[in-house]
Formats: structure tokens, sequence, C-alpha cells
């Protein structure tokens, strides 16, 4: 063999072994592994089952089944599920989603299509009374309205017959 393919071969050589060497650092550098978390190494859990309504929730909820038969209503929905930012800026996007991101309305109702939402309920009791959480309580509404999605208020106490519900519930659906 001749020197010149010698070289050609140990040149070859060395530069298989310096890709592998960086492939195996960059493959290293883009997974690493995982840091545990607290709970990660047990078994089981610390959660338990929980009602989705309270007892007063589950009273109106059936009231709106009675008074609004034609629509999809659905429970403890998150803001997040029906509306959003309409920037094309993903750090406006995020900015807006935190922005709502825990918040919730009692009951959604929905189209028969279950894909258009008709309007917002939400059932109010002593807990809405305090000043924060009547500014959250603003906060959730301007979000709504801001998205053309109407927010209907019940006090709790203070709870209409179906009838009542469907009377005040159409005139909002059909003017919306």
């Amino acid at each position: 063999m001749s020197i010149g393919i010698i070289f050609l071969i140990a040149a070859i050589g060395f530069l298989v072994l310096i890709i592998a060497i960086k492939w195996q650092t960059n493959s290293k550098k883009l997974e690493p592994d995982p840091q545990p978390v607290r709970g990660d190494d047990l078994a089981i859990w610390p959660f338990a089952t929980m009602p989705i309504m309270t007892d007063t929730e589950v009273i109106f909820f059936n009231k709106l089944k009675n008074a609004l038969p034609e629509y999809h209503i659905f429970v403890q929905v998150q803001l997040s599920r029906i509306i959003e930012a309409n920037s094309d800026e993903t750090s406006e996007r995020s900015f807006w989603f935190n922005r709502i991101c825990r918040q919730s309305v009692d009951y959604v109702i929905v189209d028969i299509d279950a894909q258009t939402t008709l309007l917002a309920i939400e059932l109010d009791d002593w807990t809405h009374n305090s000043k924060a959480r009547q500014k959250a309580d603003d906060k959730k509404d301007k979000a709504l309205a801001s998205a053309g999605i109407a927010i209907v208020r019940f006090h709790a106490e203070r709870m209409p017959s179906a009838d009542m519900l469907r009377y005040e519930l159409m005139q909002v659906i059909e003017s919306y």
C-alpha cells in the first residue's frame, strides 16, 4: 500500500471519530435526564374524588336542563377552552392566555352542533361578595365579552324557576 492511501484511510478514520464524538456530545445536550419531582417515587398519589358541582349547582343544573333541553350544557368549563387570544404573536397569545388560564365558568350553553358557544352562566353565592372576587368576576366578564360570548349571572339564593330561566336565557341567545 502506498503512503497516500494509508494517509487517506487515517484521515477518514479521524473524521469518523470526530463526527462520532460530536454526535454523542450533541445527543446528550438535547435530552438531559429529567429532574425528579416530589411524589414521583410514590406508587399512589394522595388524591381522592370530589363532586364536580356543589349541591346548589346541581339543583341549578337540573333547572337548566329542563329550561334548555335543545342545547348542550357543560359545567365548570375553563375559559381557555372557549376563548383564545386573537394575536398572531406567540408572546401576546401567551400573555393573554395567562390572564384567563385558571378561570372557569359554572355553565356553558352550547348549540346542538357542539361547537358554538352561545353563552356562559355564573351562579353567584356569598363568595362573590369580596372585592377580590368581584375584580376576578369583572376580568372574566371582560374576557368573555371581548370574545363575543354573553355571560349571565344568577344569585344562588334567588334561583329562578326553569320557565323563568328559559325566558331570560332565550332572550340573551336570540339577541347576542
